[in-house]
């Protein structure tokens, strides 16, 4: 079972950012994007799933899109955040740690 997680992060006053809506798009080989699945960050910024990964599944590519300008009360540059990555172990875990603000973001990859 393969997991993806992330831990958002609110660096204009260092809390976690709960309430983000996160959507988690698949991209099959042709281009077309059908939802994976959706949700929220928790209390402590977090999102975490499983999945059974199919082959299919394992060649497709992701996106997580973060809508951060509804999670700020202020007007914001950065709508959302889009990244596009792979899950072509469908037994490893994925954890994309972010850290946003109205103006901007920063991720990095973490096993």
């Amino acid at each position: 079972m393969a997991t993806l997680s992330s831990h958002l992060l609110n660096s204009v006053n260092g809390t976690h950012a709960s309430g983000v809506k996160v959507i988690i798009n698949q991209i099959n080989s042709s281009g077309a994007k059908k939802i994976f699945f959706e949700t929220e960050s928790d209390e402590g910024g977090r999102i975490s799933e499983n999945f059974e990964l199919s082959n299919d599944d394992c060649a497709c590519d992701y996106e997580m899109i973060c809508k951060i300008a509804d999670y700020f009360s202020v007007k914001t540059v950065v709508k959302e955040v889009t990244i596009k990555f792979k899950m072509e172990d469908p037994k490893k875990k994925y954890h994309l740690p972010i850290i946003i603000s109205p103006n901007g973001y920063s991720i990095w990859w973490s096993k």
